[in-house]
């Protein structure tokens, strides 16, 4: 009965651990698209952790930076503290950020189907469409 009771247990666990949806991989193991990124668009920095779940890679690099890529190599969300590269965005859209908040900078931006949620320094979420029209706004604490 104990070795029973093992047996399930042991194969219990194994399945359990299969199931798990975050593997570390090494930053060479990431797709060409999610390494060409990081270099266009964080120049100077570099990988310092990556993994991999169902349909995602999580990356986060020396700078601080967080970046969701879906299983194509395609960016889904970017968190940054400083220096976000506004150049991922369409321009209407990032015009229209600092005209609505001009002392504020972009620290998170997040594609959702219709355009962006982006996270301002001043605690704002706004979401915007790739024209930079503003589509609604709040303040989150």
């Amino acid at each position: 009965m104990k070795k029973l009771l093992l047996t399930v247990l042991f194969i219990f666990s194994s399945f359990t651990y299969c199931l798990s949806d975050e593997i570390i991989i090494s930053p060479n193991e990431l797709p060409n698209t999610v390494k060409e990124f990081v270099q266009k668009f964080f120049p100077g920095t570099s990988i310092m952790y990556a993994e991999i779940d169902y349909n995602e890679y999580d990356i986060r690099l020396n700078s601080g930076a967080e970046i969701e890529f879906d299983k194509s190599g395609e960016w889904k969300e970017i968190k940054t503290y400083q220096n976000f590269p506004t150049e991922i965005i369409p321009t209407p859209a990032v015009q229209a950020i600092k005209k609505q908040y001009p002392g504020a900078f972009i620290i998170k931006v997040e594609k959702i189907w219709n355009g962006y949620e982006i996270k301002t320094s001043n605690m704002m979420e706004i979401y915007i469409d790739n024209k930079g029209k503003i589509l609604g706004q709040k303040f989150d604490d």
